[in-house]
């Protein structure tokens, strides 16, 4: 039978290992998988010449909006960010909505509201404020959303910012919401930004009054690995203890990594992620040594942290400790990185912009390439795993016959410079700047649509989704 298009002369990156050939598609979805001789006829044929076809990249946490934190900025993310995401092989990006203690319907409408052309297919994820949101959980769970944000990290100040009640993450507010996800079952699960205030709020207030020619250095002493540790145990033991899946963002802690190996073991259902800044920056690299700009453009929370850390990161990779790879995305311009801070670092806003449209080619080139991960690992790690913790697999994340046409063809080989400039981000600079990468996407399909060929956008009707349907096929790691 004729389909719609065949993509050949690869080798096809699946859960049972490395296929010499390609692949089928009719109907966004993909209808074989088989060497070049098997494939049948098609309309389209697009030649792989010999390079990898990679399930599209999930990126599993971002923040679109921001900038600005309203709702017209993030309907601009979600057009400049979700190009940038297949500019880099990112299929689907998943993201929080705005913040605020407004009902959870309300802050979920205003975010499906700003949905107009998505280049990659989008999810939301919801951010938790308040006692009263978490009684509203079960009506946005029907609208599709299955993951809940807790943001341990914040409080006072911290979380007025945000639009959260002052004291809202404490342990308390940990078991009733756990509780409410809990009864939900699975694709559900609760989100957590794990950081205890209660120990670095004195170390950072005793920071703010130092100069330093090392920000990046004396931030993670403000703010030390043992505080993710221990939101960590908090929120693991309760969790398990209501029966809810915890999904621990951005691990960066070398303690953290440890005490997930401790749950794991034990059988926790609970999945962890990393960042690629964590992975491959360290607070002892040079970079940052009297460099405060560099230093600001790098400041994230949790911050990041030593070579033992980075190392104890992929470690966890490796073993299968760490299931997920995001890039805690957003989208900044100068004037409020830089300009609003008056150039002072410990005033400057915390978050990472423009790795979305470089994480897949970093993860290639520093780990499949320099053989710290192999390619089936990275596979996991940046397209089944996520696409399991978020309730998508088998729609995404795999290349099997039933599933959705998005992919990724990699040059093992091809060589590229990191430029900004060249991104389709709203984000006006990048940690990321001038870095050398080999081993880059150069083309990518959703729903079975080239979208965007050699860093390029291609294709000027987006094929991006709205995914908010609830999968429960399959939600745990392999």
């Amino acid at each position: 039978m004729k389909c719609e298009l065949v993509i050949r002369n690869g080798q096809v990156c699946t859960e049972n290992g490395i296929i010499q050939g390609g692949l089928a598609i009719s109907n966004s979805v993909i209808q074989a998988v088989a060497s070049d001789d098997m494939l049948p006829e098609a309309d389209t044929v697009y030649d792989a010449g010999g390079n990898i076809i990679f399930p599209g990249a999930i990126e599993p946490h971002g923040h679109l909006g921001v900038d600005g934190l309203n709702a017209e900025q993030f309907k601009k993310d979600l057009v400049t960010e979700t190009k940038a995401a297949a500019q880099g092989g990112v299929t689907t990006v998943c993201t929080t909505t705005l913040f605020g203690d407004r009902p959870l319907v309300e802050l979920h409408k205003e975010a499906v509201d700003q949905i107009g052309k998505l280049w990659a297919n989008v999810k939301f994820t919801i951010p938790m404020g308040n006692d009263n949101q978490i009684y509203e959980i079960p009506e946005v769970f029907e609208r599709g959303v299955n993951g809940y944000k807790f943001f341990l990290g914040y409080r006072g100040k911290g979380s007025w910012m945000f639009g959260m009640s002052e004291n809202y993450a404490d342990t308390g507010y940990m078991y009733r919401g756990f509780s409410e996800i809990a009864k939900l079952g699975e694709p559900a699960f609760a989100m957590i930004h794990a950081e205890d205030p209660a120990i670095f709020e004195p170390l950072q207030k005793k920071a703010f009054k130092e100069k330093s020619n090392n920000y990046i250095a004396a931030y993670n002493k403000a703010r030390p690995g043992i505080c993710e540790a221990i939101d960590l145990c908090k929120a693991a033991y309760i969790a398990n203890e209501v029966g809810c899946r915890l999904y621990q963002v951005h691990i960066s802690a070398k303690e953290a990594v440890d005490q997930t190996a401790y749950f794991k073991k034990r059988g926790f259902n609970i999945n962890t992620e990393t960042c690629v800044h964590y992975l491959l920056l360290s607070c002892e690299d040079d970079v940052f040594i009297d460099n405060e700009e560099y230093c600001i453009w790098a400041k994230v929370n949790p911050p990041i942290r030593e070579k033992a850390d980075q190392d104890r990161l992929w470690q966890g990779l490796r073993e299968g400790t760490i299931d997920c790879i995001g890039t805690d995305h957003e989208g900044y311009s100068r004037e409020t990185k830089l300009k609003k801070s008056n150039g002072s670092f410990w005033q400057a806003n915390c978050g990472i912009s423009d790795s979305v449209s470089v994480s897949l080619p970093l993860m290639f080139s520093e780990g499949v390439n320099k053989r710290r991960i192999n390619i089936n690992t990275l596979r996991k790690i940046m397209s089944e795993n996520v696409a399991k913790a978020f309730g998508l697999y088998p729609q995404k994340g795999t290349l099997a016959v039933g599933s959705d046409a998005d992919i990724v063809i990699i040059d093992p080989d091809k060589e590229m410079v990191i430029d900004y400039r060249e991104s389709e981000s709203c984000s006006e600079n990048s940690i990321w700047d001038g870095w050398k990468v080999k081993g880059v996407p150069i083309a990518t399909f959703v729903s079975g649509k080239l979208v965007a060929e050699n860093y390029k956008i291609v294709d000027d009707a987006p094929k991006g989704r709205f995914l908010n349907e609830r999968n429960r096929v399959h939600a745990g790691m392999a």
